[in-house]
């Protein structure tokens, strides 16, 4: 799924989004062999940061017996949301300028930095600013190719949303000056 946008991200703190996943009936799907991934920047080959979240696939045979809560949070489990701040962004970006890593290279650092969701990646690749995004793209990824394993799974996303916005005041003057210069003239 891909957006074109217009955004700037700068005075947001943090970016939110509810996922589901579960299996197909017919074959089972390990947790963390799928992940969802979003992707944000200027454009999406060149210039982008990108987060992505290992999915635990929902179990529908435990619902007998659960509250209506619980179900709710089983469906939209909490380690397959994306919950972060946007300074993890900036923290990667930073890290890769100070190691010299190539820009036209894909940086990947794993942040474990949410308690109980392990194997988040953030990635950056080129000159991505959170002040001019201009793409979002949303994808899901099978992180075990060397199996040869295909799967089939059913993933919702649901509330792509940017929280804690910056409001702090800002300053602004308007002012006029009127000078004159004995007998030369006047300046306004």
């Amino acid at each position: 799924i891909y957006k074109l946008i217009n955004l700037d991200m700068r005075v947001y703190e943090r970016l939110k989004m509810f996922v589901h996943a579960e299996e197909d009936q017919m074959a089972e799907i390990p947790d963390g062999e799928l992940s969802l991934f979003l992707r944000l920047g200027s454009d999406f080959k060149e210039n982008y940061y990108e987060y992505e979240v290992p999915l635990s696939m929902s179990d529908e045979e435990v619902f007998d017996g659960l509250s209506e809560q619980q179900q709710r949070r089983e469906i939209w489990k909490v380690v397959n949301e994306m919950d972060f701040p946007l300074d993890l962004f900036r923290d990667a970006k930073i890290e890769r300028n100070n190691r010299d890593f190539p820009l036209t290279k894909i940086f990947d650092e794993i942040r474990d930095d949410q308690e109980g969701k392990e194997g988040n990646h953030v990635k950056v690749k080129g000159n991505p600013n959170l002040g001019f995004v201009k793409a979002a793209m949303i994808g899901i990824r099978n992180r075990n190719t060397n199996d040869g394993d295909n799967y089939c799974a059913e993933v919702w996303i649901n509330e792509l949303r940017l929280s804690g916005l910056d409001e702090r005041g800002g300053a602004a003057a308007i002012g006029r000056l009127d000078i004159q210069l004995a007998d030369f003239g006047n300046i306004t």
